[in-house]
């Protein structure tokens, strides 16, 4: 089944900061070229295990967000974090992404509070919205993926843009194999 790519201007296709993050962008210089559109799945096709073979989507051109909690040390309060990975990987947090933030810990944010940080919904987390003082870590190759898709911030819809926007956004992190092949 093939895909529709609808306009990104749409404000029921996107969550709150995730048309706000695009339009800074834009009004920052971003060529508009760079955000490709928006496609509509349903809220029970929104996990990308099911999405990518129902729309012939390959997993190496579909971004997959964790949001993370990243302790400094085993006793302190947690901070957000995030990771972008293809989905034809796993974000290696224990590994890559501890050691690159230099923390002792490294753990999946609880869902109540990564929805609540983001204002956006589980399922849907995009990459592109997320609050400006979170550390993003984006795997490396991902700048040459030419269309990828990504959380759009909801479930019932995904971000098409291309992989090069992620050198726009401040405070991005590249990550060399920041993902590990997935078992």
């Amino acid at each position: 089944m093939a895909l529709e790519i609808l306009d990104w201007h749409d404000p029921d296709l996107l969550a709150a900061p995730v048309l706000a993050a695009l339009e800074g962008l834009v009004d920052a210089g971003v060529p508009e070229e760079k955000i490709i559109g928006v496609t509509l799945n349903t809220d029970e096709e929104s996990d990308t295990d099911l999405w990518c073979p129902r729309y012939g989507i390959p997993f190496e051109s579909t971004g997959n967000v964790v949001i993370v909690h990243t302790h400094k040390t085993r006793k302190a309060p947690p901070e957000f974090a995030a990771a972008l990975v293809t989905a034809d990987t796993r974000a290696d947090l224990n590994g890559v992404v501890k050691h690159t933030l230099e923390v002792s810990k490294v753990s999946f944010a609880p869902i109540d509070a990564a929805v609540e940080a983001t204002g956006m919904e589980s399922g849907g987390m995009s990459p592109i919205g997320l609050p400006a003082d979170w550390p993003l870590l984006v795997d490396q190759h991902i700048l040459a993926v030419p269309q990828l898709y990504v959380g759009s911030g909801i479930r019932p819809s995904k971000l098409v843009v291309s992989g090069s926007i992620f050198a726009d956004i401040p405070g991005v992190r590249f990550v060399s194999m920041l993902g590990k092949p997935r078992n």
